[in-house]
């Protein structure tokens, strides 16, 4: 159960992270990103303060670093799946016959 609960909450730290660093890195004067900014922040210190309830004794670095390194293998373990999924709808795709048009 500890497996999945850390692997849920860092997989919210790892999307908090990622809207973070594409935010900081599309920025423009015209965009204002402190909204965005904030409650990606709010969410990753949730997260984080989650995890260390569960993860007595360690630090919040080490807390953070574990938990987004087995959120990636978990994503990386499904991603056959998704390879799959794709070859299977291109396959589809490829055998359909498209309609006459008149023109």
């Amino acid at each position: 159960m500890s497996e999945i609960v850390t692997v849920f909450f860092g997989s919210i730290i790892l999307a908090s992270m990622a809207i973070l660093i594409h935010l900081f890195s599309a920025y423009h004067p015209y965009h204002n990103p402190a909204p965005l900014a904030l409650s990606s922040l709010a969410t990753m210190s949730i997260s984080v303060l989650a995890l260390a309830t569960i993860n007595d004794g360690f630090s919040y670095l080490e807390i953070v670093r574990g938990s987004v390194s087995e959120s990636i293998s978990s994503l990386l373990n499904i991603l056959p799946l998704v390879y799959l999924s794709i070859a299977i709808i291109l396959f589809n795709v490829s055998f359909k016959h498209r309609k006459d048009e008149p023109l």
